[in-house]
């Protein structure tokens, strides 16, 4: 029978489990902020490109660093929750890659949240 990564990790996950759930769960909600900021941020970026290069209009030309510093922000919280849930070196370069994206760190973070959140929620149980 063929997992899909999301069953295989998922299934890890739940083998191996967790060091500190309490800690990991913070991470996860660190994660979930950067990754809906990065998001957002990435659209203010498109924004400023557009009047950069389309209308020759540099009223947004501060934003390009900050929102870099807000990506590697991001790249840091992928790295703490990977290393914390034993993600492999490549799950989390596909994550920060799949982020440069539109839309796509929404999607990821919603895929994140639904297959770690059920293995914290046993974990962190009485």
């Amino acid at each position: 029978m063929m997992l899909s990564m999301s069953e295989r990790t998922s299934k890890a996950t739940e083998a191996k489990g967790t060091k500190d759930p309490a800690r990991t769960e913070r991470a996860l909600k660190w994660f979930k902020v950067m990754a809906f900021t990065a998001g957002a941020a990435m659209f203010v970026l498109i924004a400023e490109m557009v009047l950069k290069y389309g209308f020759d209009n540099e009223v947004l030309s501060w934003w390009s660093p900050v929102h870099g510093f807000i990506f590697m922000g991001f790249v840091f919280t992928v790295w703490n929750l990977g290393t914390m849930l034993r993600w492999s070196f490549g799950r989390m370069v596909a994550i920060v890659l799949g982020a440069c994206i539109p839309f796509v760190a929404f999607v990821i973070e919603r895929r994140v949240a639904a297959e770690v959140e059920p293995t914290l929620a046993g974990s962190l149980a009485p």
